[in-house]
């Protein structure tokens, strides 16, 4: 899961005696590192989300300022997640079971690399979830989810639009494109940390396999919920 980045250039002045002061080209450095960087100085708050028997326990992990990262997630969790029929719920039943009971999710604007979320394999966890494993004496799981880059990303956008007009003519209330919106951004980002999670489980398992099936876990949620608070299709 990937997305395009925009990318920040610093100029490299030097000098020369003969020439005097000249730039080189200039070093280009991806943004979303430049903002990593940023949140990494400005520090971290923690919330705890506790979203059920079928989920972990969650610690969601974000930049000081952006508690809305860890809103977003507790919203994913523990309303999108617990509003999907059980036959959706149970497509991720085989990951959840081999997942640890706690997870650490590091929320963050944009990845670097411009991926939408990373499993991280053991060995290379935060501090954050060593501590807690050490105190704890639990296995602790660690992933990290783009949420900036999450709530830009539209991987049915024709589908997407067609519902939005078809729901709007569908219904009289003046909210309704605000209500799609934030369903599809909550809805995708449970799905990407569905995504991470399966990763999580089984390491060894292909990406295909793993995207495909957090594909359709998506499409079957936004499909389920145009059609049953709007009466109309998910699709075009």
């Amino acid at each position: 899961m990937a997305v395009a980045s925009n990318r920040a250039a610093t100029i490299e002045w030097v000098y020369d005696e003969d020439m005097g002061a000249r730039h080189r080209l200039p070093r280009v450095h991806p943004r979303g590192l430049l903002l990593q960087l940023y949140d990494r100085i400005r520090g971290r708050d923690q919330l705890l989300i506790q979203a059920g028997d079928e989920l972990p326990l969650v610690v969601a992990s974000y930049p000081k300022g952006r508690a809305w990262f860890g809103a977003s997630l507790q919203s994913a969790l523990c309303s999108i997640f617990r509003s999907l029929s059980s036959e959706q719920r149970a497509v991720y039943r085989e990951a959840l079971d081999r997942t640890p009971s706690m997870v650490v999710v590091e929320l963050r604007r944009a990845n670097a690399c411009g991926c939408l979320g990373h499993h991280h394999p053991p060995g290379t966890e935060s501090r954050l979830a060593r501590r807690l494993a050490a105190d704890t004496g639990l296995v602790v799981g660690e992933i990290d989810l783009a949420v900036q880059s999450i709530r830009e990303w539209q991987p049915l956008p024709l589908a997407a639009l067609a519902a939005a007009v078809a729901a709007t003519e569908q219904s009289s209330r003046a909210e309704t494109s605000a209500e799609l919106e934030y369903r599809r951004f909550h809805t995708a980002l449970l799905a990407v940390f569905l995504h991470e999670i399966e990763h999580l489980a089984f390491p060894a398992r292909p990406e295909q396999a793993v995207r495909r099936r957090s594909d359709e876990f998506y499409l079957s949620a936004m499909r389920d919920y145009v059609r049953v608070e709007y009466g109309v299709a998910y699709g075009i």
